[in-house]
């Protein structure tokens, strides 16, 4: 168990750094989770804005876990992305990219490509531990991702685009209609597919406001 901790360890540390490589004007990448106030780990400018949002409890960092949706601000006079990711005891684990400029489409698309295997990789690594996640946590997880890759899908069939416009357009809705994004992908696929690959038993059903915001994603896309 030891060395697969020390793996996942390295592994994370890694995808971070190609992470923050991979982007123009990224000064830093952090993993985070608040309540909690636990860094758990960062690169660059991260390691001092990320601690500075858990002690104050406020900030782009803060706003995610809470509302559990991606979330962008400013903080420290630097632009700031951010994504929560696996759902452990103490809140999201949110993952921060922050930049030197306003994120870009590119931005987004490098974000969305790679926090799946950050958190993923943070996801192994708790869970080892024995201090964030759970089997059933992990398997939730897998499930929000599923949803969120499914409802893209959905939007390009809807309206041809790549795959990170449809993922920054669920963001938008998402965040125009104050609605997490897991629960308006869980919503529109249900919207139009009418079921879930998972069981009732295993799948929590998203709250009706995030089907009004589906219905209306759907029939705009459809337009």
């Amino acid at each position: 168990m030891e060395s697969q901790v020390k793996f996942g360890e390295e592994l994370l540390s890694r995808l971070m750094a190609h992470l923050s490589s991979q982007m123009d004007g990224c000064l830093g990448v952090g993993l985070s989770v608040w309540p909690g106030t636990q860094q758990l780990r960062a690169v660059g400018v991260a390691e001092e804005l990320d601690q500075a949002q858990l002690d104050a409890g406020a900030g782009p960092l803060v706003e995610a876990s809470r509302d559990e949706r991606q979330t962008s601000g400013e903080i420290g006079g630097l632009h700031v992305v951010a994504v929560p990711g696996s759902w452990g005891d103490s809140g999201p684990v949110v993952l921060t990219v922050y930049l030197d400029h306003s994120p870009r489409l590119a931005d987004l698309q490098v974000i969305e490509e790679m926090e799946p295997l950050v958190a993923t990789a943070a996801s192994v690594v708790e869970f080892c531990a024995g201090e964030v996640l759970r089997a059933d946590q992990m398997v939730r997880m897998v499930q929000h991702r599923r949803y969120i890759e499914q409802a893209k899908g959905l939007v390009m069939g809807a309206r041809p685009c790549a795959p990170g416009e449809a993922f920054e357009l669920l963001v938008r809705t998402s965040q125009h209609a104050n609605v997490k994004l897991r629960d308006v992908a869980t919503a529109l696929v249900l919207v139009v597919g009418g079921t879930l690959e998972d069981s009732a038993e295993e799948v929590v059903e998203p709250p009706s406001d995030a089907f009004g915001v589906a219905r209306k994603l759907w029939e705009a896309l459809r337009v």
